[in-house]
């Protein structure tokens, strides 16, 4: 398993090709990490979600609770779960406010 592309105007996952526009739409695709699951196609309200967070600058990254630890496998305990909610995303991303990327 590797990085995706994704496309959240056509709710596409690639798993191939350069960052650049969707061949579908003509919109730039968005890199995403190993751990990106995509949702089904069909499934709009999930890629509401995705498009939510990744506007709110969590592409998917490893998030922790309870901040950084210098042993991996406490460090890997402490991973978060992303929400597949609206409800929950929001209340994710007030929560993990300081470790949404800023680019």
């Amino acid at each position: 398993m590797g990085n995706k592309l994704i496309c959240t105007n056509c709710q596409k996952s690639f798993n191939y090709g350069n960052i650049s526009n969707c061949p579908e739409c003509g919109n730039e695709r968005i890199k995403m990490p190993h751990r990106f699951r995509p949702p089904k196609k069909d499934d709009t309200e999930k890629w509401k979600v995705v498009k939510f967070l990744i506007d709110n600058g969590f592409y998917y990254q490893h998030i922790t609770d309870g901040g950084i630890d210098s042993d991996y496998y406490n460090r890997v305990r402490k991973y978060v779960e992303y929400p597949d909610n609206m409800r929950d995303a929001k209340i994710f991303v007030k929560k993990y406010a300081d470790m949404a990327r800023t680019e």
